[in-house]
């Protein structure tokens, strides 16, 4: 009787520690959304209503693409920062982190390369702003470098499949893009030879500046705050893909075709990458391809129409 007793204790004592754990994880799973959710909601604000809103009512301030842009950077690097410990839940990995470290800053210098000195985002200033999160935010990934997971091959090969998958979506989309491109701007434009050999170089700046900025927001937090919310993750796919070609809605009148093909495709695709791989490493090599190489394809068989 006395042992029976003792197991029953014993079992009792297990449940209610059982139970303050669960609680405990509870409770600590409320206070990271608590920090979590206003943030990823200040994310969409800032490329929604703020940057996507401002452009699509002809609101022409200069400062807003660099708030845009230094807002977007600041949070999307807390944001990782604060969920560091639950990276992969956010399709975010070593090289993803990395990307978003070093080709941010790498942004402002192609500016610079490109002679656009009178660019707000054109290194030093104010482009230094971007500089200093991106070095803090290096700092701090430094000293936490054992809560990130290890770079496998399986991740380097996905990152040139991203590479090639948005290559052959530029080509692709080349026509319907062409047809956005006057006649005027291929006829005083580039030789085919120069506009292809601008491509690397635009795929840096495009990375830093689309890529890192709309990648991790669709792709990242919001498709892993989505799953933890149980849905499906093929109506996030078509979600993600929906609100990001919402916050594209200031192409709806100048440039359609853009608007409701060309965005949608890019970010059905980029979804698709960053489902299948876990990783928006690839969708922001994918992304990254596409915007350097969807003009100049555009403009190359625009150039063959009108030359012909």
């Amino acid at each position: 009787m006395m042992l029976k007793n003792l197991f029953q204790d014993s079992h009792e004592s297990t449940m209610k520690w059982d139970s303050t754990m669960s609680q405990t994880q509870d409770y600590h799973a409320s206070k990271r959304q608590q920090v979590f959710l206003p943030i990823l909601i200040g994310l969409l604000v800032l490329r929604i209503p703020f940057m996507a809103g401002l452009i699509f009512f002809n609101i022409r301030w200069e400062w807003t693409v660099v708030i845009f842009d230094i807002g977007t950077y600041l949070l999307t690097t807390f944001l990782i920062w604060w969920e560091l410990d639950r990276l992969s839940d956010y399709h975010l990995d070593t090289l993803a982190v990395m990307t978003i470290i070093l080709f941010k800053p790498m942004q402002t210098l192609t500016l610079k390369l490109w002679g656009f000195d009178d660019d707000l985002l054109t290194f030093p200033s104010p482009s230094l702003i971007v500089w200093f999160i991106a070095i803090v935010f290096m700092i701090a990934i430094w000293r936490n470098r054992s809560k990130l997971p290890g770079i496998k091959p399986i991740s380097l090969g996905w990152l040139l499949i991203g590479m090639m998958i948005g290559l052959l979506t530029a080509l692709f989309l080349s026509f319907p893009m062409s047809l956005q491109i006057p006649s005027d701007q291929v006829s005083r434009g580039l030789s085919a030879r120069n506009a292809l050999a601008g491509i690397p170089m635009t795929f840096i700046y495009q990375v830093g500046y689309a890529a890192v900025t709309e990648e991790p927001l669709f792709r990242g937090f919001l498709w892993g705050y989505l799953r933890k919310l149980k849905w499906n993750e093929l109506w996030i796919w078509l979600f993600q893909a929906g609100l990001f070609m919402f916050g594209h809605i200031y192409y709806i009148n100048q440039h359609p075709i853009s608007f409701w093909i060309i965005v949608p495709v890019g970010g059905l695709m980029c979804g698709w990458l960053a489902w299948r791989s876990r990783t928006i490493a690839s969708s922001m090599m994918a992304h990254g391809m596409m915007n350097a190489g969807g003009y100049v394809f555009g403009y190359l068989v625009a150039l063959f129409r009108f030359g012909s």
